[in-house]
């Protein structure tokens, strides 16, 4: 077994034209959406950049990346890799990037970024990004659970309409990991029925649900035979809110929650090492987060979820890193904040931050019985990350 890197290096010599773009193409550019391209790939109208011409401007400005230990590296690491390594094949290389949009708007509580990548002459994937480092965004992922349209969403259908209007002649393909699989699969579903004609497949890559009545809407009907839902074996995210039952699972080498993280995906040739059913955790988890939300009405979710944030936001802490840097100074912090809350809504966040707790720890206990069963995966180094001649 595999993962993209080993993708990368031995089959990224082939052409599309020698093998069609497959699903493990589709992970490979919504993952590339969350480095920081700002300043390099053009905004709309303002041209287009070739992936290798981005990875050079991107190193000259980050430094060059070392070949990472996979389970010491940083996301970001593993992400500036994955572009090291595409810039040197053939098949991704002269893939030309363009549209780039990012926003980050607090007042709104909008986090929001995608970038265009033109495939080939007659096709191009719009990539959404998933939810990043800032609380703001993490915040509007909250609000999932209580609106039926977030900001990001709303912005993700003008996104793709405005793509399709720029590339009439352009088949299209839009995906993206996390938040990025909800805004592309939003985007796809709400888009007028010209623009779905021109759609041939829709990637939600562990992305989270919807609400009941979008997942029964007529509109979602209408294109859900384009649409792929991929999910790791101990799945969290991914089964968040109603959702299609039809998903894929597929093998990770990571335990527990790192699972959302689709370079631990494991990769056989140009597919996804598949199983035929989730963890008993993740089963597990699914229903006591269900359990667990349908205990509050849906017009008080709202309240909870500012609530929780004005409290993370009272230590100073801007980004879910800090909060993570110093979790015993931060509780501190938010103490004077969670004494002038309602003693139900307080109750109510102590149970929520109790429950991600067990979640977390029992998901860990899991996968590590699991992996005791495993022979150890094949660990790459610099060496052996070269392509075959």
């Amino acid at each position: 077994m595999n993962n993209i890197f080993g993708y990368l290096c031995w089959r990224g010599d082939l052409s599309l034209s020698q093998s069609d773009f497959n699903e493990v193409d589709n992970l490979v550019l919504s993952t590339l959406c969350y480095l920081d391209f700002e300043e390099i790939v053009p905004r709309k109208g303002e041209g287009m950049i070739t992936i290798q011409q981005a990875a050079n401007q991107y190193f000259s400005i980050h430094g060059l990346p070392n070949c990472p230990d996979e389970e010491k590296a940083t996301p970001l690491e593993l992400r500036e890799w994955m572009l090291y390594l595409m810039a040197d094949t053939r098949r991704f290389r002269n893939m030309k990037l363009c549209n780039h949009l990012q926003i980050l708007d607090e007042i709104q509580v909008k986090q929001f970024s995608s970038l265009t990548i033109l495939v080939s002459r007659k096709h191009a994937y719009l990539s959404y990004r998933g939810t990043g480092d800032d609380l703001i965004g993490w915040k509007e992922d909250f609000l999932l659970a209580c609106l039926p349209e977030i900001p990001a969403q709303e912005e993700a259908v003008l996104y793709l309409q405005d793509v399709a209007d720029q590339f009439p002649e352009r088949f299209l393909m839009v995906g993206g990991h996390s938040k990025g699989g909800n805004l592309a699969v939003y985007a796809a579903v709400q888009a007028p029925e010209s623009i779905q004609d021109r759609i041939c497949a829709v990637w939600s890559n562990d992305g989270p649900g919807f609400t009941d009545e979008f997942v029964h809407s007529d509109a979602f009907h209408r294109i859900e035979h384009k649409i792929h839902f991929i999910v790791p074996k101990s799945s969290v995210v991914g089964l968040l809110l109603a959702h299609a039952e039809n998903y894929q699972i597929v093998d990770s080498s990571q335990i527990g929650l790192l699972q959302h993280d689709g370079l631990s995906w494991q990769v056989m040739a140009d597919h996804f090492v598949t199983l035929s059913e989730l963890t008993k955790e993740s089963i597990r988890t699914e229903q006591k987060i269900r359990t667990w939300l349908q205990k509050i009405p849906l017009e008080e979710r709202r309240k909870f979820v500012d609530s929780l944030f004005d409290v993370l936001q009272s230590t100073g802490a801007h980004t879910v890193s800090e909060i993570k840097k110093d979790r015993a100074k931060t509780a501190a912090a938010s103490i004077p904040a969670m004494k002038e809350l309602p003693k139900d809504t307080r109750e109510r966040i102590l149970e929520f931050l109790m429950l991600l707790n067990t979640i977390s720890r029992k998901f860990n206990d899991e996968s590590k019985a699991m992996q005791e069963n495993k022979r150890p995966l094949q660990r790459f180094t610099r060496k052996s990350m070269l392509r075959r001649p």
